[in-house]
């Protein structure tokens, strides 16, 4: 009976042991999750290889500012020195009242346009903040130097490439696409029509990957955001959530692959307190370079 007695105490010690570690280890590890989005962006690369491209061609894609301040931001896209910037959505925010959101963005882009040309695509904040034809809520961002792509593409000859770049915002269901559906379709069989190497910003992975790749058309480059990374990022399980994607969202950071398409999607660059906030998933900038 004794012996039962020690057997169950030293049991209940070693599990008390354990669970101390294992608490102490979580907490250390949400500290320096959480900490880590004061640091400056990290550069995420991928490459992307293609026989339409001859020469290099360096790209960065930016997503998800919501008017957040990065003090290092130019120095760092500065030192990668891309051929072109691509800013894919949420760059400001929808609630936002002042209106100091867009100056801080039109301040980021007067900066980057040293740098390279900027490209400019609507997010849901954008769409929700200013509607898909009043573009006068952009006209700061648009001054500083950005070129705002909603439903048109730009043929660009880069590096002695023939690069097709398009930005669309996609509406998120059948429902809300019904006015635009046909405005739509027109805009990717024009875009798709060209042996040019394609990149399209369309700010939600969702609706590349349910929308416009089952409808058939497949630009070489999908670049996305939205989804802020999952905001928690698990060790072995990845991304935890994506707005409107639900847990454990597919698409919600890095590469993939779809057929003839590739789609790239950001952990953006919000450091905006949210319901879920970012964990182990630091801010991101995108480096790409197309061979």
């Amino acid at each position: 009976m004794i012996q039962i007695k020690l057997f169950f105490s030293r049991l209940f010690r070693s599990l008390g042991c354990i669970l101390l570690l294992l608490t102490v280890l979580a907490e250390g590890w949400l500290v320096f999750g959480v900490r880590i989005n004061s640091d400056p962006p990290v550069v995420r690369e991928y490459a992307i290889e293609s026989d339409k491209i001859d020469q290099s061609v360096t790209l960065v894609m930016l997503s998800d500012l919501h008017g957040c301040d990065h003090p290092t931001l130019t120095d760092q896209i500065a030192e990668i020195d891309p051929d072109l910037i691509l800013m894919c959505g949420d760059m400001i925010n929808h609630q936002h009242a002042t209106g100091e959101d867009i100056l801080v963005t039109a301040a980021v882009v007067k900066e980057l346009s040293d740098i390279a040309p900027v490209y400019y695509s609507y997010g849901n904040h954008e769409l929700e903040r200013i509607g898909l034809h009043d573009r006068r809520a952009l006209d700061p961002i648009i001054e500083a130097g950005a070129i705002l792509l909603e439903r048109e593409y730009e043929d660009l000859e880069i590096n002695g490439n023939s690069i097709r770049l398009g930005g669309i915002y996609t509406p998120n269901s059948a429902e809300t696409a019904k006015p635009d559906a046909s405005s739509c379709e027109s805009f990717f069989a024009n875009f798709t029509d060209t042996k040019a190497f394609t990149v399209l910003m369309e700010h939600r992975p969702a609706a590349v990957t349910d929308t416009i790749l089952p409808c058939g058309f497949e630009p070489d480059l999908c670049l996305s955001g939205h989804l802020h990374g999952g905001h928690v990022i698990l060790p072995l399980l990845g991304p935890v959530y994506g707005a409107n994607s639900g847990f454990f969202p597919d698409y919600a950071l890095g590469k993939y692959e779809f057929g003839k398409s590739t789609l790239i999607v950001s952990a953006g660059l919000s450091t905006e307190r949210h319901i879920i906030p970012r964990i182990n998933n630091p801010t991101e900038i995108t480096k790409i370079i197309l061979e």
